[in-house]
Parts: structure tokens; sequence; C-alpha cells
């Protein structure tokens, strides 16, 4: 609206009664709050699983259960069940996890008004028992570009932890994509001995050469025990 357009929409609510302009004030702010609440509508759906033992089928109680992206964690009830409601709409990997047992996890679609479900299988350990990938959490937890002349650098921050219940990881390696506004640079790391619960935090450098990082992200890891 052009800036005389504009001036005359004001006098002319000045010139009009006062019971007429708080009219049409409560009519725009009225638009304004619908246009806000359908931009910030949410649409929800339900996940209602189980978890059992792969060897004897009998449900598993007090089981860990988290999701990716995250929502809440809670634990199984005595029959093995549990619930996660007003979940938004999406796709979500569900994690297991229970001393004495190897990590699970399953993929659910949440639908709107709609009960996902699911069921997770969880393996019995036992200290002689080998590590998997899925015992391993690897995340980079900062990164920052970094500019030295006609070069750039980016400086990755991570951490790695054996979630497992029991077993050491006897060797890992973690790889990461570097991604830039052009090419993506690739680095990996190692390590052994990580034992059950065990968390280490490390960094490294990479020349990116002049380009300048838009994200970090873990592109794989590998285990050996």
């Amino acid at each position: 609206m052009s800036h005389n357009r504009f001036g005359g929409f004001i006098c002319y609510l000045l010139n009009m009664n006062k019971r007429n302009t708080f009219a049409v004030l409560a009519l725009i702010l009225f638009v304004i709050s619908c246009s806000k609440e359908t931009v910030m509508t949410e649409i929800y759906g339900d996940i209602e699983g189980k978890v059992i033992n792969s060897k004897t089928e009998e449900p598993i109680r007090n089981v860990s259960i988290s999701t990716t992206p995250g929502t809440i964690a809670i634990l199984t009830e005595e029959d093995g069940t549990f619930f996660i409601g007003e979940v938004p709409t999406g796709n979500y990997n569900i994690q297991a996890r229970k001393q004495g047992y190897s990590n699970a996890s399953v993929s659910v679609a949440v639908r709107e008004n709609r009960v996902a479900t699911a069921q997770i299988v969880m393996n019995p350990v036992d200290e002689d028992s080998a590590a998997t990938k899925d015992d391993l959490e690897a995340e980079v937890t900062a990164w920052f570009n970094r500019a030295e002349g006609d070069t750039t650098f980016v400086d990755v921050e991570y951490s790695v932890k054996n979630i497992g219940a029991v077993a050491t990881i006897g060797e890992y390696e973690v790889y990461f994509e570097i991604m830039t506004g052009g090419d993506s640079f690739f680095f990996d790391i190692a390590g052994t001995d990580l034992k059950a619960g065990q968390r280490r935090f490390g960094q490294y450098t990479k020349n990116i050469f002049g380009n300048t990082a838009t994200d970090v992200i873990i592109l794989d890891i590998w285990v050996s025990d």
C-alpha cells in the first residue's frame, strides 16, 4: 500500500465513530490471530509398542525407550508395553535399551490421528557377547570454520560412547562428512578398548581449501570386538 493510501486509510478510521473504529480494529486482530494459529498448527498421532525377549518371546519390563527425533524417554510396563501420545506426525526411530540385552531399534511412521505400532525384539547378552554397531554412539558436539590466509579449516569436536550393556568395543572407526556450499570433505577417526558405558571426547582439524563448512555429520561407523 502506498504512503498516501495508507494515510488516507488511517484518516478514514479516525473519522469513523468510536464504535465502528473498535469493530474494524477487532476484526483486523481476529484475522491476524487466525492466520498465526493456522501457520502454527501441528498435526499429531500416537506411538504404542511392545518389547519382547528374542529367545523366550516373553515381554521385557523396564526397558528404556527413546526416539529420534526426540519426544520423551520412558520405561516399558510390566507387560513390556509402552505408549507415547501426541507425537507430531513424521518418521521416527525408536530405540530400546536395557542392561543384559543388546540394543534394538525400529522405525515407524506417525500419521494424523492414528496409532503407529512397533514391536521391538531384544537379544539377551552375556559377558562373552561381542559388541555391535548399535553399541557405539557417535555425535558431533561442535564445529567451527577458521581462516588462515587463503585457506579455510574446520575444527570439529565429537564424542563417542559405548552404550552397550556389557561388551567392550575392541576397535571402532567413525566416518565424518563435512558439507560446504559445493564439495564435501571426509574424515575418519579410530579408537580401541571402549568399555560399556564409557564415553570419550575428541577433536580434529580438516583443511577445506577456501570453502566454508555448512554442516558436519556422522556418515557411518564401524565396530569390531
